[in-house]
C-alpha cells in the first residue's frame, strides 16, 4: 500500500504597488519619484498636486516612502526639516536651562509610591 499524494499548495506572493491612493482626494494618482544616490524622495499626487519630499534611507522601498508622506499630510507627522536651527542663537535661552534632567518631584514621587507598596 501506498501513501496518499498531498495537494501542492503555491503561495501567490502579490507584488508591492507602485501608485498609491492619495489620502486628500482619494484617487489612485500618488506616485513616488527617487534618484539612486539622493537623500529624499518626492512624493506626488497627479490628481490633487499635493507634494512632498520625504527622506529616502538605502533599505526603503516605495511604499515606505508613501508611508511618510501620508503621516505628513494626514497631520500625524511634520515634514522634515532641512534647516537645523542651533540652541545658541536663539536669544533669551541658555544652554544650562535647554540641558535638563528629570524633575525632582518625579523622582521623589517615585520613592513615595514605591515605600507605600511595601508597607501594604
Amino acid at each position: 500500500m501506498g501513501r496518499k499524494r498531498r495537494k501542492v499548495i503555491k503561495k501567490v506572493v502579490k507584488p508591492l504597488p507602485q501608485v498609491f491612493a492619495c489620502p486628500l482626494c482619494h484617487e489612485e494618482a500618488v506616485a513616488v519619484y527617487h534618484e539612486e544616490g539622493t537623500e529624499y524622495a518626492k512624493v506626488v499626487c497627479a490628481n490633487c498636486k499635493v507634494s512632498a519630499e520625504v527622506k529616502w534611507l538605502p533599505s526603503y522601498m516605495p511604499v515606505d516612502a508613501y508611508a511618510e508622506f501620508y503621516d505628513i499630510v494626514t497631520g500625524a507627522k511634520k515634514p522634515v526639516q532641512t534647516a537645523v536651527e542651533v540652541l545658541g542663537d536663539v536669544p533669551g535661552t541658555d544652554e544650562a536651562e535647554s540641558v535638563s534632567g528629570p524633575e525632582p518631584d518625579l523622582i521623589q514621587g517615585e520613592d513615595h509610591e514605591a515605600s507605600e507598596s511595601r508597607e501594604d
